[in-house]
């Protein structure tokens, strides 16, 4: 009787020490999730635009993640802010910011952060650089959800099939960026 106690409570402390591990792995997998983003913003000159600082508090108040703002004219800025990261971090490519997708993309790919941190937001579809650039970016991995599209070739739409529609909001193409850092938290 005192070795069929012994058998079962060694096999419920095995079983304990297995359910526990596997927790630990699961919970340490969920922290690996990114808590930064950086944003390669939209045309910030003409009036109506909002500057880039304006940009990231949108996407700050979508996300309440920490979020690193560069200016439309500074892709190099934000591929060597990836290079040198340490940790990965989603990546927010909005409107004018699109037509680097790629370039991007193969960066984020060199350093092995997923191509699923990668968003492509209201990209101006219009310009053939901007959608060769994105087309290329889905076909490294760039999943086609994570390209954000409004109702115009001026905001997307039609770039890549199975598109993530934006909502009607307020103000119309810049409260894509909210939406965006919303779907990234979710």
């Amino acid at each position: 009787m005192k070795a069929k106690t012994r058998n079962i409570t060694l096999i419920v402390i095995g079983v304990l020490a297995i359910v526990g591990l596997t927790s630990l792995i699961l919970i340490k997998r969920k922290k690996k999730k990114p808590n930064r983003i950086l944003l390669l913003g939209g045309l910030d000159y003409r009036s109506g635009d909002k500057n880039i600082d304006e940009q990231v508090e949108l996407l700050k108040k979508g996300s309440q993640l920490e979020t690193k703002g560069f200016r439309y004219n500074n892709s190099q800025g934000i591929i060597r802010e990836i290079l040198e990261s340490k940790k990965p971090m989603y990546v927010v490519l909005f409107s004018k910011g699109g037509e680097y997708s790629n370039e991007i993309a193969q960066a984020m790919e060199s350093k092995k952060i997923p191509l699923s941190f990668l968003f492509i937001v209201e990209p101006y579809a219009k310009s053939s650089v901007t959608t060769k650039s994105i087309k290329e970016a889905v076909n490294l991995g760039v999943p086609n959800k994570n390209i954000v599209v409004g109702n115009s070739t001026s905001v997307g739409k039609g770039v890549v099939d199975n598109a993530t529609i934006t909502p009607n909001c307020s103000p119309s193409h810049w409260c894509a960026l909210e939406m965006v850092g919303k779907i990234i938290v979710k």
